[in-house]
């Protein structure tokens, strides 16, 4: 199986909802993000507690292509671009 690295600024409601309907498909998510988790999101996260890993970091691009270029059989995705927040900002 896969492991999905996903990058972006925040991850919210939607981001993790969106990570939930996908879980099957990935071994394991890391995210790289620049600000920490907060309220109803971070609730959210501890079903999740093991299966995906929170990065804060300032550069969250740089450090998220520095891992995947070290693991394997990973996927590259950014936050904005990923399940339903993408199909929000989709103008069709």
């Amino acid at each position: 199986m896969k492991v999905l690295i996903l990058y972006g600024i925040g991850l919210g409601v939607v981001d993790v909802r969106s990570i939930k309907k996908v879980r099957e498909q990935y071994k394991k998510v890391l995210v790289f993000i620049s600000r920490p988790p907060f309220g109803k999101a971070k609730e959210m996260l501890e079903e999740l507690k093991g299966y995906i890993e929170i990065n804060v970091t300032s550069n969250f691009y740089k450090e998220a292509r520095k891992k995947f270029k070290e693991i394997e059989n990973a996927e590259l995705r950014d936050l904005g671009d990923f399940g339903e927040r993408a199909m929000m900002r989709d103008p069709c």
